[in-house]
């Protein structure tokens, strides 16, 4: 039924709002440890983690994709390979500096408004912003590298505290 939706992220919506309905009902009839409801909770932590990935893609995909591309080469000892990147750095950085607050913003009203259970909406919107602030981590640390150190633009990165304590007001208080 969830093919019937036009977008993964609407499929996803559907998948997870019913996964989790099926596990509520569930562990009132069966042990929390039983297969049935060991199955439903892999079912919905999975499709709940690439729906996170899903809603970061559109605000944040450009740095989330510079990110896993620069660890894969550091891994490999390549970083020097993006030294030439400087023109898409400065548009990852000032992109994210400019539109960071109201995207997560939107991010959380639009996940509250999509689920229908409270309590699995603000654990998404949780996921969300712990995702989040572990990509723009990554950031930081690859243009502390010493490939970008000379980086001007570096200079226009937003703190990774502030962000923290920025992103900490949308954690719901219940």
């Amino acid at each position: 039924m969830a093919a019937e939706f036009p977008s993964r992220k609407d499929q996803l919506i559907f998948l997870i709002n019913n996964y989790d309905m099926m596990l509520s009902v569930l562990m009132e009839r069966a042990a929390d440890d039983s297969k049935e409801v060991e199955g439903f909770q892999q079912l919905l932590l999975a499709r709940t983690q690439e729906f996170i990935e899903e809603i970061l893609s559109s605000p944040f995909g450009g740095m989330i994709a510079f990110v896993k591309e620069s660890e894969a080469l550091m891994e490999k000892g390549q970083l020097d390979r993006l030294k030439n990147d400087e023109a898409r750095i400065t548009q990852l950085v000032r992109g994210f500096s400019s539109t960071w607050k109201q995207s997560v913003e939107a991010l959380s009203q639009d996940v509250m408004r999509s689920f229908t259970n409270f309590k699995n909406g603000t654990g998404i919107i949780q996921g969300a912003l712990t995702q989040l602030i572990q990509y723009y981590h990554g950031f930081h640390k690859v243009l502390s590298q010493p490939t970008f150190r000379s980086l001007a633009v570096r200079s226009e990165l937003i703190n990774l505290h502030h962000l923290m304590v920025e992103v900490k007001k949308h954690k719901p208080n219940f």
